[in-house]
């Protein structure tokens, strides 16, 4: 990997504590990885507490580096999201660097451009009013079409699934941070036996509780997306395969000699 140089301007803040870390002693990747695991336990209401010593046997002295790259996160936001309507993934970006920058498999994604995100919703809202509607993004990836949608069309619950756990963490970070309302799962949208874990958004925003990001675990029972495909199972009948007859052979074609042609 380079020395981060050509990083984007924007999270450049981020990448500057990614390079203390010392690319010869722990990648950078890696460190991105454990850094959005250290988030997640930062947001949780009671904590993770073995993600914690996990992450302090790994790293030692390094483990503060997180909480100053959890502040670089922070400033970002502030600086970029000045105001209502406004939104910015400094997650999703940094994700899209460093996979450029690395072949690790797990770094296989890149998500919709900002500016597309911003014109499907105001495609999708237009003819929209009201709140405490329901959105979901089945594969949300970072969280940016939610994040575009929320921040134009407040006081509504997004929901996205990624089979992903990396992007549903970014993603459930990232809602969290703007002040979004619902559910982030990790499963395979195609498949509903493919739970593995889930996120609520800011719970306690609505029963009055300070503006401050968190989030609680879910189960498979508790998520409204799963509950919601296991009561339409029902309605779904499997359609006995018909059978198609067998095409008739296509005869070889047969040789025709002519003559060549005359211009004159």
């Amino acid at each position: 990997m380079s020395n981060m140089q050509d990083a984007p301007r924007q999270v450049r803040p981020m990448v500057d504590v990614l390079k203390e870390f010392g690319e010869y002693r722990f990648d950078p990747a890696d460190v991105f990885r454990d850094f959005i695991d250290y988030g997640i336990g930062c947001l949780l209401v009671h904590g993770d507490l073995d993600m914690g010593k996990r992450l302090l046997d790994k790293y030692g002295a390094d483990y503060a580096k997180f909480g100053t790259m959890l502040r670089a996160w922070i400033g970002i936001l502030d600086k970029e999201v000045a105001g209502d309507g406004q939104w910015f993934d400094a997650l999703g970006s940094l994700y899209e660097y460093l996979a450029s920058q690395n072949k690790r498999s797990w770094l296989g994604q890149f998500f919709t451009p900002a500016s597309v995100c911003d014109l499907m919703t105001m495609l999708t809202i237009q003819n929209i009013e009201g709140t405490g509607k329901r959105v979901n993004d089945p594969a949300v990836g970072s969280g940016r079409t939610l994040l575009s949608i929320n921040s134009r069309w407040p006081g509504n619950y997004m929901f996205g699934e990624d089979i992903d756990p990396i992007c549903a963490k970014m993603a459930a970070l990232n809602l969290a941070f703007h002040g979004a309302q619902g559910q982030i799962s990790c499963l395979d949208s195609l498949r509903l036996n493919s739970w593995k874990f889930g996120y609520e958004l800011n719970p306690y925003h609505r029963h009055g509780a300070p503006p401050i990001p968190h989030l609680l675990p879910i189960t498979e029972e508790g998520s409204v997306v799963m509950q919601h495909w296991r009561q339409r199972v029902p309605d779904v009948v499997q359609q006995p395969v018909e059978k198609v007859a067998k095409p008739a052979p296509i005869p070889e074609p047969k040789p025709v000699f002519t003559s060549q042609l005359s211009l004159f």
